[in-house]
């Protein structure tokens, strides 16, 4: 019986990791080849800049579900079981994961939109929402848990937090200009990384 329940447990992650894969490579996929006629090197470069607001939103998706997969993966490995109810936050949250590539490919089209921003956000809050929701249920179940968590693991499963603050952060900015919000959700990789390495030293 643990033999079986413990093989559930890795499908669930295998499962939760297929959808990361497959969100992440989708992200290309939006990326089409330009077709430029006549073949010409100035046509070519031209056509590859113009590209630019698909390569932007790729590598702000690409870095955004990664973290995402960095604290499911932590999360995960904090746990020997689960319920039902983490099974369907779990699946909540994959939800979200791999809808992002369909508002990345919405900003590659319309970068210059602020509708195109707003809804990148939106989906961006909706998955940190969920992901919060499932770091919550999982890390304050004891009956979950291989073992109680310390302290300096505590501080280092609270950031799920940190994507709605992103999302807060480029809204606003977003007023002023989509640009502007754009470049709040480019660097938002770097704070995110920032905030987390602070988070650390502060809680070693």
């Amino acid at each position: 019986m643990h033999e079986a329940r413990a093989l559930q447990h890795e499908r669930l992650q295998f499962f939760s990791d297929a959808v990361f894969a497959i969100a992440i490579t989708l992200l290309v996929i939006e990326i089409k080849v330009p077709h430029v006629e006549p073949a010409t090197e100035a046509g070519l470069s031209a056509a590859l800049l113009h590209l630019l607001p698909n390569y932007v939103g790729f590598l702000i998706s690409f870095f955004v579900i990664g973290r995402f997969w960095i604290g499911h993966h932590r999360i995960f490995g904090f746990l020997k079981t689960f319920d039902n109810r983490l099974i369907q936050l779990n699946l909540l949250f994959l939800a979200c994961i791999a809808f992002l590539p369909f508002p990345t490919a919405v900003i590659g089209e319309y970068g210059g939109a602020r509708t195109a921003i707003y809804f990148y956000i939106g989906c961006l809050a909706a998955a940190g929402l969920a992901n919060m929701a499932l770091a919550r249920h999982a890390l304050t179940n004891p009956a979950l848990l291989i073992a109680p968590l310390t302290p300096a693991e505590n501080h280092e499963t609270r950031y799920s937090w940190l994507p709605l603050v992103i999302a807060a952060a480029a809204l606003i900015a977003s007023q002023a200009s989509p640009f502007v919000g754009l470049i709040v959700l480019s660097v938002s990789p770097l704070l995110f990384s920032l905030v987390l390495w602070w988070w650390g030293r502060r809680y070693r």
